[in-house]
């Protein structure tokens, strides 16, 4: 296959000629890429672009397609061509002979270099400025705008493509069953649409409710544990209180009573100034003769007095030697009361844990039920452990079993162990034994400092 742009006064065209198999030839308008002519039409543009016809110097331009040719022939056809071959050659030759020969063939060579430097340089390369170079610009861009023009006509041809199947599409669907058909479907998908946002409404009334009753109820059981920790820290207030008052009227009395003997002191001191004017008055004369005996009695007051530390003494070490043996760590005793509280908690699951058994008899009943061998009362709840039997007059025996998991008994176990090694550590058998011995401590304590 061969191409060839050529340029005429008409415009410029493509012209496409295809050999052996699949002959075929066609001209295409390069401006706007419309198809001119093609088979015999266009074997007949081109020869009415070639003037003078094959008989003349353009009749070259076929030689070689007619040596080369493949396909069968008449002896007529190939004598034909044959002889206008030589025809050609021989007009040709002359021509040739006088052009490739002399001072004429120079006088050509240098026109052309001429001609040649005008629009490239001596390595070959394009000269700026020259024809050569702006028709190779004039090529680039060209080929550029050819790229982007080609890429807006696909871009068109897409939408005018996507147009076509919109216009299509949009036929279709304002046909009348169509319309009916959306309709139908729209005002079903409206109905189901309120219907949603219907439930939707009353979902979000009742996540509120559920919100509100969550609320509620967190505040509930928030209030509860601060009511059951106030009433807990309410009752060893009170028997702090209970103590603190007997401490108070403990030490209000020992405060009544020195009060009492510094009156008393204070009276006795009056008196004593009063007897020890008197005395100095008499002792006046007598002064040099009772030094010793005023020795004597400093001296005895002085023993007194060390005796009576001693034995004050004696009794803050014994005071503090009991105190040492009777004092208790209140953290101990607060561990205590938690195990207790723990303790009764647990018992009282478990208590509520148990199964219980009631019968409520008929007005004329003839006879009672047992349980165990003891008569079950009229409305009489009984709880049992394991299983009990029911001994029903008339009837028989009935046995009940609970089959419940003693979950609390090993918690129970372990709680009464702490308490036990609690009450070792601290050396009583009892709470309230380890209070007293507390208030003991703290009563102790009060006079030891006192």
């Amino acid at each position: 296959m061969v191409e060839a742009d050529i340029t005429t006064g008409e415009g410029s065209f493509r012209i496409t000629k295809q050999y052996y198999g699949g002959r075929s030839a066609r001209v295409v308008h390069l401006g706007s890429g419309r198809l001119v002519a093609q088979a015999d039409e266009a074997e007949n543009f081109i020869s009415s672009l070639i003037r003078g016809g094959t008989s003349g110097p353009a009749g070259l331009l076929w030689v070689r397609q007619g040596i080369t040719g493949m396909e069968k022939r008449s002896r007529t056809e190939e004598e034909g061509e044959k002889q206008v071959r030589q025809g050609l050659l021989e007009s040709v030759q002359g021509e040739v002979e006088a052009v490739t020969g002399g001072r004429r063939m120079a006088e050509i060579m240098a026109a052309v270099k001429e001609a040649l430097s005008d629009m490239v340089t001596a390595t070959g390369r394009p000269k700026t400025g020259g024809r050569y170079a702006a028709a190779i610009e004039e090529r680039d861009r060209l080929a550029a705008d050819e790229g982007r023009l080609a890429a807006e006509v696909t871009r068109l041809r897409q939408a005018l493509d996507q147009r076509a199947t919109a216009a299509a599409r949009l036929v279709e669907l304002d046909s009348p069953a169509e319309r009916e058909e959306r309709r139908t479907a729209i005002q079903a998908a409206q109905s189901r649409f309120d219907a949603a946002k219907a439930q939707n409404e009353k979902l979000k009334t009742a996540e509120a409710e559920l919100k509100l009753v969550r609320e509620r109820r967190n505040a509930a059981e928030r209030e509860f544990k601060a009511f059951t920790e106030a009433r807990e820290k309410a009752a060893l207030l009170q028997e702090e209180v209970a103590s603190a008052e007997n401490n108070r009227a403990e030490a209000i009395k020992r405060r009544r009573q020195a009060a009492d003997a510094i009156e008393m002191a204070r009276e006795n001191v009056d008196l004593a100034e009063a007897e020890e004017q008197k005395v100095r008055e008499r002792l006046t004369h007598f002064e040099a003769a009772t030094k010793a005996r005023e020795a004597f009695e400093r001296l005895a007051d002085l023993k007194q007095r060390l005796a009576e530390a001693e034995k004050v003494r004696q009794n803050i070490e014994e005071g503090e030697a009991q105190l040492a043996l009777m004092q208790i760590p209140t953290k101990s005793i607060e561990e205590l009361q938690a195990c207790e509280v723990e303790i009764a908690k647990l018992r009282a699951i478990d208590e509520a844990a148990r199964p219980s058994v009631s019968i409520h008899y008929e007005a004329d009943a003839a006879g009672t039920v047992t349980l165990d061998g003891k008569i079950l009362a009229d409305g009489e709840d009984r709880t049992y452990d394991g299983q009990a039997r029911l001994d029903v007059a008339g009837i028989g025996t009935i046995t009940l079993r609970s089959n419940r998991p003693g979950r609390n008994h090993n918690q129970i176990v372990q709680a009464e162990a702490v308490r036990t090694a609690l009450l070792a550590s601290m050396g009583v058998d009892s709470l309230s034994a380890a209070r007293d011995r507390q208030a003991k401590a703290q009563q102790a304590d009060a006079d030891l400092r006192g």
